[in-house]
This record gives structure tokens, C-alpha cells and sequence, in this order.
């Protein structure tokens, strides 16, 4: 009876072990997928997404959204030539990720120029909304 109960839960063991290391596989291969498609992305689609995104919060004029992709454009540029600059510069980091706050900064004043109150209003509950969630652009 006891070398029976001791199978049973070696078999369970064994099973318990293997669930976890495919969740952990799982896990890994989706936080792969989305940093390639981070990384596949040009200026441009990021300068859309940001617009698209943006304009779902706020509902933009076709003025507004010219204006906002061509700053967004110019964010994603600077951000993508600071990752370049200090690619594999461990020591760094710090002033690399200082350098794409300061770029983010300008750009959502620029398009805060841009909107109307309302809409400033409108962006700014959204941001804080998303706060906490770890969404958007690098917590806001």
C-alpha cells in the first residue's frame, strides 16, 4: 500500500514538473513574439500606431493627425538612434533610457499643443488609467 500511495505521487510529481516547465516555455515564447515585433517595426508604423492609438482616446481632427504622426515620427527616430547609440552599452543604460524619457517628454508636449482642452482632459485620464497596468508607452 505504501509503495502504491509513493507511485502515485511520483507520477504526480513528474506531471506537476512538466506542466510548469511548458508554461514557463509558453511565457518566453510570447514575450519573444512581442519584442521582434518591437523590433520589426519602422518609424513610420510606430509614428501610426501612435496616432491610431491616440486618436482612439481623443477622436483627432485629419489636421490633428497629420501633425501628431509627424511628431511621432520624429520621437520614434530620436528613440530608435538612442537605442542604437548605446546598444550593448550595459553601463549605459541609465543615460540611455534618461535620453528616450527626455524625447518622450517633448513629444507629448508638442502634441499637447496640438489639442484642444478637452482633449487634453481626455489624455491625460487615459494616461492615468493606464498607469498602473504597465501599458502604453514605457508607464507614461
Amino acid at each position: 500500500m505504501k509503495k502504491l500511495f509513493l507511485i502515485f505521487i511520483m507520477i504526480g510529481a513528474i506531471a506537476f514538473a512538466s506542466q510548469a516547465q511548458n508554461s514557463s516555455v509558453r511565457a518566453s515564447d510570447k514575450q519573444k513574439s512581442s519584442q521582434d515585433k518591437v523590433k520589426t517595426e519602422t518609424p513610420e508604423q510606430k509614428a501610426q500606431a501612435s496616432v491610431d492609438k491616440l486618436d482612439k482616446t481623443v477622436t483627432l481632427t485629419e489636421d490633428q493627425k497629420k501633425q501628431v504622426y509627424n511628431l511621432a515620427l520624429i520621437r520614434s527616430k530620436k528613440v530608435d538612434e538612442i537605442n542604437a547609440k548605446y546598444k550593448g552599452q550595459d553601463d549605459k543604460k541609465d543615460v540611455a533610457n534618461t535620453e528616450v524619457k527626455t524625447a518622450r517628454k517633448e513629444y507629448r508636449e508638442s502634441v499637447k499643443k496640438i489639442l484642444t482642452a478637452d482633449q487634453i482632459k481626455k489624455m491625460e485620464t487615459e494616461e492615468k488609467a493606464n498607469k498602473g497596468k504597465g501599458e502604453g508607452e514605457h508607464a507614461k
